[in-house]
């Protein structure tokens, strides 16, 4: 009997409403004194926080971040003196409890105007701001907090720079990590590659958001509120750039998924075929913890693997290339290779395409070095195949029933198990 896993979002859920309970419960009292005295920092750096949660990017794991709102929020933490208004000694309470604020705002308006909104996501941003407004701000130094000790003028500015960097790191990462949790648990893949592949595609943006947060913080004092705008311009632009990318990405694989239906069209291949296979590869490969370009390569070559085809007098019986005679699967894998490799850029993918009909006894019995994808794509083209496109499960059982009976000989077993572990996450129709 499977045990019932932990689900990350009520955690994640929990501790914001524990930071937002402990915030009301400490500063009751005088969070709205707090509000009055420093009205204007209350109303520029929430409605920026609004705003900017309308600016979010998806990444290629399906992150979902919002670099402008989560600049703004830790720019509000690390805040101190601003030209031409009170300095802004405001504990972390206060500030945990009015970005908690304008981050609800801005997801119940997302929701109002039809686009995507998750609550578990201002969750950890919320707990993550929380984290940075403590770090400066809790008293500690002698009792001042950390936030009293920058603002010595005796202190380096470099240090007070790195100290301030710092602590925007720790709210990040904190971000980073409660998030990479959610989608570890939600689709059952390793914690550690999860939160790998989230760290190495939010360099960029994260790097942004560390150096926004006290790049606002150190024009303030200059040029007041006016160093909101000024200071997230960088980020801004930083935004617009990885927007860009991703939708290239998102283009370049459009691309290369209608260049895949030619042999739907052509009637080589059942209707979604190459789009089942991609989809399963990529759910084995990230539940192996396959780093993220390398699955990007692999969903690439799993929606080209059956191009060879193409090149075939008669249509195989229901594309079914796992029941074709092993030199023939050989041919339209390698000529499904030589399609590829005249575009002069898919030169790894075309690779694993051709690696594909290599049975696993090659690799334990003669050391023959088939790549990790290409084993990959031959489960998931087996399974589709045996199972029909079907998600029942009697189809489901029959398909994992022929796959076993070559498991080791024509099938690598981890995997069969990664693909075992797959399924369980789609329930049967």
């Amino acid at each position: 009997m499977r045990r019932p896993q932990l689900r990350a979002e009520p955690v994640v859920l929990f501790l914001a409403a524990v930071t937002v309970v402990w915030s009301l419960a400490t500063e009751h009292a005088t969070i709205i004194d707090s509000i009055k005295e420093h009205r204007s920092v209350f109303v520029a750096f929430p409605v920026a926080i609004v705003v900017g949660e309308f600016f979010r990017v998806r990444m290629p794991s399906g992150r979902v971040v919002a670099p402008v709102a989560t600049a703004s929020a830790i720019a509000l933490a690390v805040l101190g003196p601003v030209y031409g208004q009170p300095t802004f000694d405001v504990s972390a309470g206060v500030i945990s409890l009015v970005v908690s604020a304008a981050l609800s705002v801005g997801l119940l308006l997302r929701r109002i105007t039809g686009r995507a909104s998750e609550w578990y996501i201002v969750a950890a941003r919320t707990i993550a701001v929380g984290v940075t407004a403590a770090v400066l701000r809790a008293p500690s130094f002698g009792g001042g907090g950390a936030w009293a000790w920058l603002l010595d003028p005796g202190r380096p500015e470099w240090l007070v720079a790195l100290v301030m960097m710092g602590a925007a790191a720790a709210g990040l990462y904190v971000d980073l990590v409660l998030t990479g949790l959610v989608r570890a648990k939600r689709r059952a893949l390793p914690v550690a590659s999860t939160l790998r592949e989230e760290l190495g595609e939010a360099q960029a943006l994260t790097l942004g958001v560390l150096a926004a947060g006290p790049l606002v913080a150190f024009l303030a004092p200059v040029v007041g509120l006016a160093s909101l705008p000024l200071g997230l311009l960088p980020m801004v632009l930083t935004y617009f750039a990885v927007r860009r990318y991703t939708t290239n990405r998102e283009t370049y694989r459009q691309t290369i998924a209608t260049l895949s239906r030619l042999t739907e069209v052509a009637g080589y291949t059942p209707t979604g075929h190459a789009s089942r296979v991609a989809a399963r590869s990529v759910s084995i490969a990230r539940s192996m913890g396959m780093h993220a370009e390398d699955v990007q390569e692999l969903e690439y070559a799993a929606l080209l693997h059956d191009l060879g085809q193409v090149g075939l007098r008669s249509p195989i019986p229901d594309g079914a290339t796992v029941l074709a005679a092993p030199a023939d699967q050989r041919r339209i894998a390698s000529e499904g290779a030589r399609i590829v490799r005249r575009t002069e850029v898919l030169d790894r993918v075309a690779d694993l395409m051709e690696g594909q009909t290599t049975p696993f006894r090659h690799v334990r019995e003669w050391g023959e070095k088939v790549p990790l994808e290409s084993r990959i794509i031959k489960v998931s083209n087996a399974f589709d195949d045996f199972s029909h496109g079907r998600a029942d499960a009697t189809s489901i059982d029959a398909a994992l029933e022929r796959i076993h009976l070559g498991l080791g000989y024509e099938y690598d077993p981890e995997v069969v198990e990664a693909l075992i572990r797959s399924v369980k996450m789609t329930p049967p129709t």
